[in-house]
Order: C-alpha cells, then structure tokens, then sequence
C-alpha cells in the first residue's frame, strides 16, 4: 500500500536535504583549506603560523654576540612546510652532521660556538662538510655562529652585503688578501645574490676536519659552554612553526617528518583541541661499534640482546624514562606515526627531562644556565608541567645517541658547577617561574 506525502510533509523532507547538502559542501571546503595538496614534497597541513625572514642579521644576547643565518642552506622551507630539528655544538660536534643530515632529511637549524680561534677553525669544518661530504648538509643545515665579547675573532668574514664594520670586497682576490693568515683559497658556497664566499675545500685529504675537543679554544681556556643561548638561538632561527629541539649526538629514525605530517591528518584533534601538547621520543644508547638502528624493530632487538640501552640508563636514568618505557618496547611495529601514550611530567616522572617536537610557542630554555652545570633542560620542563602541557610518547619514532654507552665519572671541576647550578635553580629562578606561571604539587624542579 502506498502512502501519499502531504504537502508539509514533502516540505519537511526539502528542507532537510538542503540542511544535508549545506552541511556536506561545509565539509568539503573545511577539508580543502584543512590540507595542503599532497604533491608537495612534504605533507602540510595549513595551520595558522608566521612566516619568517631568514635574512643574515647581528644580534647580542648578554655577553654573547650572535651571527644568524651566517651559513645559510640551499633549500628554504615555509612556516607549515616542514619540521625544524634545531641543535647546536661547537667544532668538536660538527662531524655529527653527516650522520644527522642523511637520517633528518628536512632543515636543520645549528647554533655553533665559536670564541675566539674556534671560528676559524669552523669555517674550515663546515666548508670541508658543504664542498666534500654528503649533499644534505649543503641544502638543509643552515648555521648561526655565537661568541663571547671577551673571546672574540680577530676579524671575520663578509659573508653577506648586509654586514656592517668590514669593507665589502668586490671579487676574490681581494677577500683572498685580507684573510690570507687564516685562508688559502676561497669559493662561493651558495647564494649568489649575496655574493657569499667560504674557503675552498680540499677534498682529497681525509677528514682532518674532525678537531679534537681538547685542541679547541674553548677547551683549552676552560669557557663555559652556553648551551640554551644556542639552543634558543636555533629554535628562534627555525622558519617552520614546528621545531625538534634535540642535541647533536642525538641521531633520529628516519622519516620521522612525512610521517609526523601524515598523523596529523589522520589526527585533527592533535592539532586544534585540546590541551597544550608536545610529542616526545623517547631516546636510547647504542654500545661503540654498533650500528644506530634504523628501524623500530632493529632496535628491540639490540635492545632485548643488551646491544642498547635507555639513554643515561648509568648516569641519570629518571632524567629520560618515558611513561610505560616497557610496553612501548613491546608495542608491535607498525607503520607510519601514532601516538602511543600521553602523559604528564609528574611523579615518577617529575624529573624528566623529554626531547620533543614542539612549536614555535613552546616555553624557551634560560639562557643563564650552562651545559658543565647540568639540569640545564630542567626549568623548562618544570613550565610545560605547570602549563599542565600533555606528552605525546610516538610509538615509531626514537633517537639514538652516537654510539658509546656514558657512565657516570666523578669531575671534581663539574660537581662544582653542578652544585652551584642546582642551587641557582632552586633557590633563585624557580621563584621567577612560580611568579610567572605559577605553581602545581605535581610539577617538581
């Protein structure tokens, strides 16, 4: 039997199917400005975020004068392209670009110490990376150098027509005669608009590059390394919104960026509700002459073969112990990113010291604290816990550290720096930070 649809009744039904079709055409534009098109070389979605001016600039922060984006990479990334891994050294560490560049894949932001001598010594390292080495660091490490007002060069390169203080040379053979002391041979290293010239390499030689750190002029005038002046630095020089503040030796898994990318598009909430968030990996120790695993999988079996070990598991093994660290190694292997576990930084975790990818908005580190007093990461941990920030652990992502396990050792010099660090934080900055953001029982410094 046929029913006949009266006239309200057939009304009724229009007015839904246009509510329906209102709805589905919000979904489809919301999508298509949600996404960026997926032929782009790294998956982005279109947050909002700022761009940034990579420009060569001056720049003082206390007694430490700062050359940004003196080296500048070939490649340049937009502010929603890409993840910035952003890390620091001084010419003792700039052999771990190698490594990093090739496992990374995307820019990487380095902040490099140079007092003094050290700087000469720098520009030799990183021309002999960019000329003879792999072509990652060439198109994707851009470098800003840092020095003490008491240690500083004798002089230093024009590397940029904006610089002030030096006279700009027009060709060669003049720049050849005024750094003739430190130089052989110069060449151009990049963009030409800004007339660059670095050292010519010479890439027959082995890699003399590698300086010992107890050669270095830092080493040998016993400077304190001010190690979140550089780490900031990097991180407020990275154009993208998201960074991955990590260290040198720190070497991550590969394709951590498209595959951080991809999980953000399956996973909108992790970008637009919620609490504040930053996504932690967790970080491990291989034993010298192993090989950094690159996968997953390699890893829990050097890991369940004592090949690996959690990182500082022998000097500080509450300082980087992730929430559930077993059932993440037990986890099965998938593809792709997740989320594998959040958490908070309270207790039994209130001393932990994460490496993450963030954003441009996250917390800094101070700048008054020093890699020889160590805990030097502990004050910005302690505001991401009173922010009630929440920790993504990811479950296919991880860094290792150049291999070689550390052990605790007793260094009468840095006990003194710890002791005196350890009681400047406590009993000066975190009364700062309480008036600043406040306090919770459950966030420990």
């Amino acid at each position: 039997m046929s029913i006949a649809l009266t006239r309200p009744t057939t009304l009724r039904a229009l007015i839904l199917l246009f509510f329906c079709f209102l709805a589905y055409v919000a979904l489809h534009v919301l999508s298509k400005s949600l996404y960026a098109n997926d032929s782009e070389k790294h998956s982005t979605l279109l947050f909002t975020c700022e761009e940034k001016n990579s420009a060569f600039r001056y720049g003082q922060r206390g007694s430490q004068y700062v050359l940004y984006n003196y080296i500048k990479s070939r490649q340049q990334f937009k502010c929603h392209e890409s993840i910035t891994l952003t890390t620091h050294g001084d010419t003792s560490y700039l052999d771990n670009l190698v490594y990093l560049s090739q496992r990374w894949q995307g820019p990487i932001s380095f902040s490099v110490y140079v007092p003094s001598s050290d700087y000469y010594d720098a520009i030799k390292i990183i021309s002999y990376l960019r000329q003879c080495t792999v072509s990652e660091i060439k198109e994707f490490v851009t470098f800003h150098f840092v020095f003490d007002n008491s240690h500083m060069p004798k002089s230093i390169i024009k590397l940029h027509k904006t610089q002030k203080g030096l006279p700009y040379f027009e060709n060669q053979t003049e720049i050849l005669k005024f750094h003739e002391k430190n130089f052989v041979k110069v060449m151009g290293h990049g963009d030409k608009s800004e007339n660059t010239e670095l050292p010519m390499a010479n890439c027959s030689l082995p890699a003399s590059w590698i300086i010992p750190t107890k050669q270095t002029y830092r080493n040998k005038n016993k400077l304190l390394y001010p190690v979140n002046i550089l780490r900031n630095v990097a991180r407020e020089s990275a154009t993208t919104y998201y960074v991955f503040s990590s260290d040198s030796e720190l070497y991550p898994s590969p394709n951590i960026i498209p595959n951080f990318f991809d999980m953000l598009k399956r996973n909108d909430s992790y970008l637009h509700f919620g609490k504040p968030r930053v996504f932690a990996l967790p970080i491990f120790e291989v034993y010298k002459n192993q090989t950094v695993p690159g996968s997953k999988q390699e890893l829990v079996e050097m890991l369940e073969s004592g090949l690996a070990i959690p990182f500082h598991e022998k000097i500080c093994a509450l300082c980087h112990r992730i929430p559930q660290q077993k059932e993440w190694q037990r986890a099965p292997v998938n593809d792709g990113l997740s989320v594998f576990h959040v958490g908070k930084r309270h207790w039994p975790y209130h001393m932990w010291e994460p490496i993450f990818i963030g954003t441009q908005d996250d917390p800094v580190y101070d700048e008054r604290l020093s890699w020889e007093g160590r805990q030097d990461k502990m004050t910005q941990g302690y505001v991401l816990c009173v922010l009630d920030y929440d920790f993504m652990t990811l479950d296919n992502a991880f860094l290792v550290h150049r291999p070689g396990v550390k052990v605790k050792k007793e260094d009468l010099a840095i006990k003194y720096f710890t002791q005196n660090q350890s009681a400047y934080i406590r009993g000066t900055i975190l009364s700062e930070l309480k008036v600043l953001y406040g306090s919770s029982p459950n966030c420990w410094l």
